[in-house]
């Protein structure tokens, strides 16, 4: 992910944070789309599921939902890592997992440092937790929130320099997956600013 400066992982960050500015607000309940719900939920991360027993059968479809959101989330986040460290920002993997705004917002970044001729190496760390969920017993908008940070995944040019040198951060995210024809994508995704969270 590139602004087009030299900066680091924290501008990298900011540039797709003031990108995503007008999606905050989508997220809160502006621009037409159903607002996030406003009471306490108690956090639902993937590692809830990964204790849980196997079987699907066992799940509540609330519960299913929760899974299959933070199943595609987390696959936004693979999907992104292995394009950004080729620059193929037209491979077909781009849309696994995302969709609508968040599809587009990766994009750009894969493009820009394609155009730029960056790679993107490491990783950032991510751990999604689901935050909201509607309807209530059968999901198909749900909330991730995430603590993300880009410390570890830095710029580089096509020769192997390091462009990335200042140092980067954590960053507070959102994330709305949507259910469409029984498939879950995150369709919209924010990423704020280094020191967010």
């Amino acid at each position: 992910m590139s602004d087009g400066s030299a900066g680091g992982a924290g501008r990298r960050f900011a540039a797709i944070a003031a990108i995503a500015a007008c999606e905050a607000l989508v997220l809160a309940g502006c621009g037409g789309r159903a607002a996030v719900p406003s009471q306490p939920r108690t956090a639902t991360s993937a590692a809830t599921f990964a204790t849980a027993p196997s079987t699907t059968a066992l799940l509540s479809p609330a519960q299913t939902a929760e899974r299959d959101a933070l199943t595609a989330y987390h696959g936004m986040w693979e999907d992104w890592i292995a394009m950004a460290a080729t620059g193929d920002y037209q491979n077909p993997r781009l849309a696994r997992h995302a969709s609508g705004e968040a599809l587009s917002l990766i994009y750009r970044s894969v493009y820009a440092n394609k155009r730029d001729g960056l790679v993107a190496r490491g990783r950032p760390t991510f751990s999604g937790m689901v935050s909201a969920a509607k309807p209530a017993d059968i999901p198909d908008r749900i909330t991730v929130k995430d603590c993300s940070d880009g410390s570890d995944w830095l710029n580089y040019t096509l020769d192997g320099k390091l462009k990335d040198t200042d140092p980067g951060g954590r960053h507070f995210v959102q994330a709305l997956v949507v259910k469409n024809s029984g498939v879950w994508k995150v369709d919209i995704l924010v990423i704020q600013a280094v020191g967010t969270c």
